[in-house]
């Protein structure tokens, strides 16, 4: 174990670079509150793409949330706020160049990341990669993001890891209320998530929409869904278009249940409590499943083979918790 943490000055800061994705926005949030917890002298900065910037915003344990645009004037001027935040250590969660150059362009005297990460060049601090317990195939992602700090010096939590953090904006809970409101929808309704990365992480439209119906027959739920551009149209559900992340957290804050393909709106409603009915097809459960949610994952090689009766019944289970 390297006693990096443990020494460094009151006061120092430490700069979390985590680019590119939603959920592993949302996914490092526990172990950088341990850290906080641990060490609450430290000032935390995070580096995270613009659209995912107000997954972070009103986060105690961050002192700033620092933006990383994409292009070369973007990396400068994202380099000149991190130079600014004047880091003693920068973190790199994610083995991208963009991050390895932000490392290095930070002015961070310790530049600390997984062994086997890309773009290692960027720092000099290499921790391997922590194994799992036995009988556990992997770490989940939140405990490896963990891993890091505690290779660093950090004790591991008494209590273990805590949930997701996630703090909505009241005013955008509101704004989404008044919007849900102009449609007819006043009382309890499920988000629904029928977007995915790839076609294949897609559980087919017609059975999100049949679930819809059923939904508000049997448990007297209205069903609505977002997206940042147009999105997908289901029979039965109320479309949210052009909808920012900031939005979209609003909106799953006050919905009574989510179904949805793997994806950041999972990691929402975890972080969130809402209970939650994941639809996974070839993801490790173990590295990517809702972290301490109310959750059921349903998973299938092939999504098209996962009925809806098993969906519903699902959904009425998370309901019932």
């Amino acid at each position: 174990m390297d006693n990096v943490l443990p020494t460094l000055p009151a006061g120092a800061g430490v700069a979390a670079i985590r680019l590119r994705s939603l959920g592993d926005t949302l996914l490092m949030t526990p172990g950088l509150h341990a850290l906080k917890g641990w060490r609450p002298d430290l000032r935390l900065a995070a580096v995270v793409e613009p659209g995912f910037a107000a997954l972070l915003e009103g986060n105690p344990d961050f002192e700033a949330v620092i933006q990383a645009p994409a292009g070369a004037a973007g990396r400068w001027r994202t380099a000149r706020a991190l130079r600014a935040f004047a880091p003693e250590l920068a973190l790199g969660l994610h083995g991208g160049s963009t991050a390895g150059w932000l490392a290095r362009a930070s002015g961070a005297r310790e530049r600390a990341t997984f062994l086997g990460l890309r773009n290692a060049w960027a720092y000099n601090r290499l921790t391997p990669p922590k194994p799992p317990a036995p009988g556990r195939a992997a770490l989940h992602t939140v405990e490896h993001v963990a891993s890091l700090l505690e290779a660093l010096g950090m004790p591991e939590p008494a209590g273990g890891l805590g949930p997701l953090r996630l703090f909505p904006s009241p005013e955008a809970r509101r704004r989404m209320r008044a919007r849900l409101a102009e449609r007819g929808i006043g009382g309890g309704f499920a988000y629904l998530s029928p977007e995915a990365r790839e076609p294949g992480m897609r559980w087919p439209a017609e059975r999100f929409a049949a679930l819809a119906a059923r939904l508000k027959a049997e448990h007297g739920l209205a069903s609505v869904t977002a997206s940042a551009g147009a999105g997908v149209a289901l029979e039965g559900v109320e479309r949210l278009a052009q909808t920012t992340v900031e939005e979209l957290a609003a909106l799953i804050a006050e919905a009574a249940l989510v179904v949805a393909n793997d994806g950041g709106p999972v990691h929402i409603a975890a972080a969130l409590r809402v209970p939650v009915v994941a639809i996974y097809s070839s993801t490790v459960l173990e590295i990517w499943s809702p972290w301490q949610a109310r959750a059921r994952c349903l998973q299938r090689a092939k999504l098209d083979e996962l009925d809806l009766n098993t969906a519903l019944a699902a959904a009425a289970e998370v309901l019932e918790s």
